[in-house]
């Protein structure tokens, strides 16, 4: 085989936006939050359909598929006389007729990693592609181009009929066997891809604002640490009320007021947060994101990247407050969440913290005060606020309207105007 004759090689490739690594994590998370929903008194329901974590498999399908342009699997043949006997075939038994068969059987190829990926996936691609069948709850869902395009591809082919691991077994009697269906459908998809004139610049289009959220929030986190020595990070989750509108079965014109309700209540946090260093420090880092889920409607994350020096002089000053007066001292995390439910909200909303709720978020998320030294830890947040900046790179609901879902601090603090009774009232 000529490899440089092969169109797959040939063929301008579209642009990867998310390495495998980032892929899977990202799919991860987004099903941690499009699955679930969070009741008014803080538990959570799991929603199994659809398990959107199967992105991450498709997502390594498609590259997997134009990083070579070999077939996954290798298949093979061999010519056999079959006997017939009378009376059951016993083993003294001559036999009285048989006749020539050809049976083929497949193997994994080793040619490369990527063929070896494909093998390995393409047995559970039905799975995976049946999870975003339209006639469920995500026919709310809208996927990036190259998936849409993967299942397009998946759902008007012979592939959609192969079940089962058994490679070298037919789908129909006589016919090809499942590996060769295997090899056709990559084939197909390949040529989908690359003959996708415009592709290229729909992914481009998908991913344009979680490319450049991404790299500005690696920006915005490399400049606190510049200016800072150590910080201290706090994880929430706020909602601006307690019944939420449902994603799958809310009218449209609901689900979007809902939203614009949760917007109204982070400016007006925002615009606070700012005024109020006795709660939140001079100028307070943050980064945030309104997620969806599916039944459970929209929340902010809110991630506090606080100055650890300044936190800590916001603590003792509080501390001496309570000391004095003889009131329990409140945990911090807890007044950021009842300073959004009473201002904010005016009481109607609610909050869940990421150090305490830990299923909130995945176990490597960081919690508490990272040194800018401590480059592991400083990655690792890096790495789990990306997830946030990146959330609508695989998937979006349908509905969404347009606006930001998410940002970072774009002007500087306001300067304090108001008189300290005033800033000790509106806590």
């Amino acid at each position: 085989m000529t490899v440089r004759n092969n169109p797959a090689m040939n063929s301008p490739k579209p642009q990867r936006f998310f390495e495998p690594w980032i892929s899977s994590g990202l799919s991860h998370y987004v099903e941690h939050n499009l699955n679930y929903h969070f009741e008014p008194d803080g538990q959570r329901t799991i929603l199994a359909d659809p398990q959107v974590g199967n992105l991450a498999s498709l997502d390594r399908f498609v590259w997997s598929s134009l990083n070579t342009p070999f077939a996954p699997f290798r298949i093979s043949g061999g010519i056999y006389f079959s006997h017939r006997h009378d009376g059951g075939g016993t083993l003294n038994q001559e036999p009285v007729s048989g006749q020539w068969k050809y049976t083929r059987f497949a193997s994994p190829n080793p040619f490369c990693q990527a063929t070896l990926e494909l093998a390995a996936l393409l047995p559970a691609i039905r799975q995976f592609a049946a999870t975003f069948d339209s006639s469920n709850s995500a026919a709310q869902l809208v996927l990036a181009p190259h998936l849409r395009l993967l299942l397009d591809t998946f759902f008007h082919h012979p592939i959609r009929n192969c079940s089962g691991g058994d490679i070298d077994s037919p789908t129909v009697h006589d016919g090809p066997i499942k590996a060769e269906i295997y090899n056709d459908f990559v084939a197909r998809f390949r040529h989908a891809m690359l003959d996708r004139k415009l592709l290229r610049r729909e992914l481009h289009n998908w991913h344009l604002g979680s490319e450049e959220n991404a790299a500005n929030l690696q920006a915005y986190l490399d400049d606190l640490f510049t200016r800072y020595r150590s910080l201290t990070v706090l994880h929430l989750r706020l909602f601006h009320a307690r019944e939420r509108v449902n994603l799958i079965t809310a009218p449209i014109e609901d689900q979007h007021r809902d939203l614009q309700a949760l917007r109204a209540c982070r400016a007006k946090f925002f615009d606070r947060l700012r005024r109020k260093p006795a709660l939140f420090t001079g100028q307070p880092g943050y980064v945030w994101a309104i997620l969806p889920s599916l039944g459970g409607g929209y929340a902010l994350h809110l991630t506090l990247l606080f100055d650890t020096v300044a936190l800590r002089k916001v603590l003792d000053d509080k501390r001496a407050e309570t000391g004095h007066s003889g009131a329990a001292l409140e945990d911090h995390a807890d007044r950021v969440g009842k300073y959004w439910t009473k201002v904010a909200t005016g009481g109607l909303g609610g909050y869940l913290r990421g150090d305490s709720d830990l299923w909130l978020y995945d176990p490597n998320w960081v919690h508490g005060e990272v040194s800018a030294d401590a480059s592991e830890r400083r990655s690792k947040l890096t790495e789990t606020l990306g997830y946030l900046a990146m959330r609508r790179g695989l998937v979006r609901l349908k509905n969404e309207p347009d606006g930001a879902y998410f940002g970072m601090p774009d002007r500087k603090a306001r300067a304090l105007r108001q008189s300290s009774s005033r800033v000790a009232s509106e806590e």
